[in-house]
């Protein structure tokens, strides 16, 4: 039991996107999450301290948590902290088990007080993380959030750019034989081109199947309908077809269960869009959703949504993949890598030992495949610049995130998941997730593109799934969806600044995977 049990209450209790909500309050008593940022940005500019602003010498040590504790010793020896000094560390509550047990290793090496202040839902993390950027307390020191609310914190002057700190300590992010999977060296960390942020997660969703009932299925059955042999899928189109040959619904047994409900309906529409070529915006900030590639996307997803899904795809949360998959009542299901451990546990699955993994399905263009895989939320660690030593903090995540530490950490049964390249061939990380799962879930990593992360990033994504979930609900027609959320859109964008959206977008799209970003040049998009 112990912390895995903890983690089994997490999932068990489904997140309340409506106090979600309501905790970031709003007009009308519905104020989205994106707004609230500018509600609670600093009338002037933020003075506390900052990362360094002018180039420093490089700190000496053989790997990322020696020179971060070298760090330490330094700001020690120059009388910036002292032993025994507290740092308090914001992070969610299905996170305990990574975090807790390194915080008692650092104390030990350090001799400071490193603390854990542990938040139950999602919601109070952005919210007290906003506020802080109003009254300036100083009592967090680092907050561990999604890596789309980079840009709202950033905006509100909360947290510091670490940018040369980067220089100074070098995490080992984006270069070395322990680097971060590309492009989760870029889309973790940064906002217009700046390090705001230490990834410490890898959000990819991850697809798992029955490989059970795919193994003694009618083969020939599958090639007489559909003209080829049961195989795993490769584009959307043959994707449609597997989940349609295993639906089942006179046995209640469905094909599928992917997100069509109110706060991550836009997840598989994405794929699709984003692998026909699509892109959000232009580089005006214009919506380019009401596509060829948006509204065929939607359509297509649509019709396997409402032809082959249970009705709570659409009227559930996040939580029904982690009911419908491990309880046998659907063939198919994506989410978050999580839900792999989840299935394959007998603790919490009917279906342990009976779970497949594959890659996400893409788009043909010209003889060539375009994967295109979303990145889900996500976490990173941001340093308040209101904390007591902004630069200690600092050290502490470069510390946790390690090669050899985060590799101990990650690995712990948590809701933080593996990042680095190396970790995916790690005997721990085969162990905790399935020998089988690591090479596909490197791959899906390495298809990845980055949730929205401008200013008001919520705002944008909240006013799609609330369209999108209409159309997958029958109350709105593809078209009409996406022309009313680009409505919306351009509303949001006006309000919060054209020019600087502009420049965030610029700067955020070049943290796409590149054969995305070659397939956007190839077809005029950029």
């Amino acid at each position: 039991m112990g912390e895995k049990h903890e983690l089994k209450k997490v999932f068990r209790r489904p997140l309340s996107r409506r106090d979600f909500l309501k905790a970031a309050g709003g007009a009308g008593g519905a104020l989205v999450l994106g707004g609230l940022a500018s509600a609670c940005a600093p009338a002037a500019t933020p003075t506390p301290t900052t990362a360094p602003a002018v180039p420093v010498a490089a700190v000496e040590g053989a790997t990322p948590e020696e020179r971060a504790l070298n760090g330490i010793k330094a700001l020690k020896e120059a009388g910036k902290v002292k032993d025994g000094d507290t740092f308090t560390i914001m992070h969610h509550s299905g996170q305990r088990n990574n975090i807790v047990p390194a915080l008692e290793e650092w104390n030990r090496l350090t001799g400071l007080n490193f603390q854990s202040a542990e938040v139950g839902l999602e919601a109070d993390i952005y919210t007290k993380a906003m506020n802080e950027a109003v009254v300036r307390t100083g009592d967090y020191d680092i907050f561990l959030t999604f890596c789309n609310w980079i840009g709202d914190m950033a905006e509100a002057g909360l947290i510091v750019d670490q940018t040369d700190w980067w220089a100074k300590y070098d995490p080992e992010v984006d270069h070395g034989p322990s680097a971060y999977v590309a492009p989760l060296d870029r889309f973790t960390s940064l906002y217009k081109g700046r390090r705001y942020a230490l990834g410490a997660d890898d959000d990819a969703f991850s697809l798992f199947y029955r490989k059970d009932i795919m193994e003694a299925a009618d083969k020939a059955a599958f090639e007489d309908k559909y003209g080829r042999e049961l195989a795993l899928p490769n584009t959307w189109e043959e994707f449609d077809q597997w989940i349609e040959f295993f639906d089942r619904p006179e046995e209640g047994f469905r094909g599928g269960h992917m997100y069509a409900e109110r706060y991550f309906a836009y997840t598989a529409w994405a794929a699709r869009f984003i692998s026909k070529g699509g892109a959000y915006f232009d580089d005006n900030m214009d919506p380019l959703i009401v596509s060829d590639e948006g509204v065929t996307a939607l359509e297509e997803q649509i019709r396997l949504t409402q032809n082959h899904m249970f009705e709570d795809a659409v009227t559930g949360d996040w939580a029904v993949a982690y009911s419908r998959f491990p309880e046998g009542s659907v063939f198919f299901a994506w989410a978050w890598a999580s839900l792999g451990k989840w299935a394959q546990d007998p603790e919490t699955s009917k279906i342990a030992g009976k779970v497949g993994y594959l890659e996400c399905p893409g788009t043909m263009h010209d003889g060539t495949l375009i994967r295109a895989v979303p990145h889900v939320v996500g976490w990173s660690f941001s340093v308040s610049r209101y904390g007591k030593c902004p630069e200690a903090a600092y050290c502490w995540a470069q510390w946790f995130t390690g090669p050899t530490v985060g590799l101990d950490a990650i690995a712990r049964v948590g809701t933080l998941d593996t990042f680095r390249r190396p970790w995916f061939d790690d005997e721990k990380m085969k162990e905790a997730y399935g020998a089988e799962f690591m090479p596909i879930l490197l791959k899906l990593t390495e298809n990845s593109f980055a949730d929205l992360a401008l200013r008001g990033a919520n705002e944008y994504l909240d006013k799609l799934n609330l369209n999108l979930q209409q159309a997958f609900a029958g109350q709105k027609d593809a078209e009409r969806a996406l022309r009313d959320t680009a409505d919306e859109w351009q509303k949001v964008t006006d309000r919060l600044g054209r020019l600087g959206q502009i420049e965030a977008w610029r700067t955020e799209r070049a943290n796409y995977p590149q054969h995305i970003q070659d397939l956007w040049k190839k077809l005029g998009k950029f």
